[in-house]
């Protein structure tokens, strides 16, 4: 019984089997529609097809159905997720063609070709001694001149024959009734050498015609996937598959279908922009189809990096690459934040965690870097507030003084607010908390992130005491504060971006005592996965000659070491670094986007005033 034929059986009761067994986010039967299972979503695009039996999205295209979530999702090999839905159908699987019995021997008689089917072939690339050594003939039948294509397997048994019409246009063909359908040119192969799989029979010819001999081609297109069963022991001696289809709708469906029936860390896929391997050879020639073998030959299996062939950055690449923090110290020290790291920043409650990490993300924007914070602590209003009160600095001129219930307080005036969002706009990305509570669902977080990377091109993202919030959640455990860490390193080597992580360190320190990257609060991994820790500490000690330190406490690269002094200053709510025998200034310019006052022309003054004239 073929396969696909236990999957009508089982028919929608797969869609309860996989949705159950995934445990799809708001799977609704009635409506055949739930969360897609290959990406995170909150409206459900993961629709149940009930003539096809299987899931589709249409938000990323993935398809799954019963034996895909054996293979992918259950760790069975195909012919166990077979026996699965074929004992839960009632069917038995037939493990060995030979054991196959009502199959029919295919009796045809055949006859050389003629001198047009082999003026046709040649026509389209394909000479006559390809065609012998195919063992092609020809007959008549259903009253048209076909090419016979005579399937024999690796023991000289020929269990198959398929027919094409002769000459141009000439795409209609089929087989003999109760047949038993295998792949075309097994009689040839060497299964320890990669084996290259068409569509059809004269792109497997076209192949051989290029040089290439170890090709075979599906009986019948994408149509009738008998064959993988039949075939199957033969397919297990196969070493590495070459998937080379054809450029159209039911090409791909084939490739996609036979990459998870075989095996994804066996299989190649050839990438061309031509209808099929004939049609290259055509108008390409040999060479080019030969071209296309060799490279997806030399190109390593699904999972596997050759690391000579793995692309390199330069250092200075790297350096060119990387986020400048403002602290230059520290910047001078490790090069900048680089891509595809997580970086630590570690500091106790009124410490100066928030002023370093506005004074980053102010830098950020100057550099014109793009960057997206996610605040745990502040609202959005605070955290624009203290950003752009930091960009200010103790310029007057921009500040509005308000008379409070007790004290005077500054406010930034609209003239520089305009200027500071115009300044940040494009540049300046945060979480909208109202539609989600990151601290039950950080897929959510990780799902906008992806958005900011990809669609704005932010290079930082600074996430801002969501730690402790894991950590303070009764539910949660050292392994998701650990799990949250590796999808953060994950998505920075994904995206090639920063993520830094802002904490708290664990109760046990006393104030005014050094940090070290033991002493972060939470799992023992989020040090451990970290490529750069920073601690900010403020200082206590009456000689005290600095107000805080920053100190690098990690640095997985090369192992250096820095402490940076600086000193907090009340009117412009920066921390100043010290350097040689004074503090480091900082510049903002977003006053280049502040409205020049209108100056009034000659024509527009006063009769009774000044004249350019």
């Amino acid at each position: 019984m073929e396969a696909q034929e236990y999957k009508r059986r089982l028919g929608n009761r797969a869609r309860d089997i996989i949705a159950y067994g995934l445990g799809l986010n708001k799977y609704k039967p009635s409506k055949n529609e739930a969360c897609c299972a290959f990406h995170k979503e909150k409206t459900p695009s993961f629709k149940w097809n009930e003539k096809g039996y299987f899931w589709k999205c249409f938000g990323c295209g993935e398809v799954l159905d019963i034996y895909r979530y054996y293979t992918d999702f259950k760790g069975m090999s195909f012919l166990e997720a077979f026996k699965e839905v074929a004992e839960m159908t009632g069917g038995e699987v037939k493990l060995s063609v030979h054991t196959v019995t009502e199959y029919k021997k295919p009796q045809v008689e055949t006859h050389d070709l003629s001198a047009e089917a082999i003026k046709y072939m040649e026509s389209r690339g394909i000479s006559a001694q390809t065609l012998a050594d195919w063992k092609v003939q020809e007959r008549s039948w259903n009253g048209k001149r076909c090419y016979v294509f005579q399937y024999w397997d690796s023991t000289d048994d020929m269990p198959y024959v398929s027919y094409r019409e002769i000459g141009k246009g000439g795409l209609k063909g089929g087989c003999e009734k109760d047949t038993m359908a295998i792949l075309w040119g097994m009689w040839h192969i060497d299964v320890n050498k990669p084996v290259v799989i068409t569509e059809g029979q004269p792109d497997a010819m076209a192949i051989w015609e290029s040089g290439y001999k170890n090709v075979v081609s599906v009986p019948s297109g994408s149509s009738n996937m008998t064959w993988i069963d039949n075939c199957w022991e033969w397919l297990q001696q196969v070493q590495e598959f070459i998937l080379f289809g054809d450029n159209d709708d039911p090409g791909i469906k084939l490739i996609n279908e036979l990459v998870i029936r075989l095996g994804k860390y066996r299989t190649k896929v050839i990438q061309h922009k031509h209808k099929d391997a004939n049609e290259i050879l055509y108008f390409q020639g040999k060479d080019e189809v030969l071209r296309l073998i060799t490279e997806a030959i030399n190109q390593a299996p699904a999972g596997i990096i050759k690391m000579s062939q793995a692309e390199y950055t330069r250092i200075k690449d790297r350096i060119d690459e990387g986020i400048p923090t403002g602290f230059y110290g520290l910047d001078i020290t490790i090069d900048d934040l680089q891509p595809e790291q997580i970086s630590i920043l570690v500091g106790r409650n009124g410490e100066g965690k928030s002023t370093a990490v506005s004074q980053i993300s102010c830098n950020c924007i100057n550099n014109k870097i793009p960057l997206f914070l996610y605040s745990g602590e502040m609202s959005t209003n605070r955290v624009l507030y203290w950003l752009f009160r930091q960009a200010i600095g103790d310029d007057r001129e921009y500040l509005d003084f308000v008379k409070t219930k007790y004290k005077i307080k500054s406010d930034i005036n609209q003239e520089a607010l305009q200027a500071l969002r115009q300044w940040s706009s494009d540049l300046f990305y945060s979480f909208d908390k109202t539609i989600s509570n990151v601290r039950k669902n950080t897929s959510d977080l990780f799902e906008v992130m992806a958005i900011a990377a990809k669609r704005y091109g932010c290079k930082l993202f600074i996430i801002d005491n969501l730690m402790s919030a894991l950590e303070d959640n009764a539910e949660s455990t050292n392994a998701d504060q650990s799990n949250f860490v590796q999808q953060c390193k994950d998505f920075a080597e994904a995206y090639r971006v920063h993520v830094m992580l802002v904490v708290h360190p664990s109760k046990l320190k006393r104030r005014g005592e050094p940090l070290e990257k033991e002493d972060i609060s939470g799992s023992n991994n989020i040090p451990n996965k970290s490529d750069i820790i920073i601690s900010i500490e403020r200082q206590y000690k009456e000689d005290r000659d600095c107000d805080a330190k920053l100190r690098l406490l990690k640095d997985r690269e090369e192992g250096r070491y820095k402490e940076v002094k600086l000193m907090f200053q009340e009117s412009t709510k920066r921390l100043l670094e010290f350097e040689g025998g004074g503090f480091r200034e900082i510049e903002y310019d977003w006053k280049r986007f502040l409205q020049k006052k209108n100056e009034k022309k000659w024509w527009e003054t006063d009769i009774n005033g000044d004249c350019p004239f």
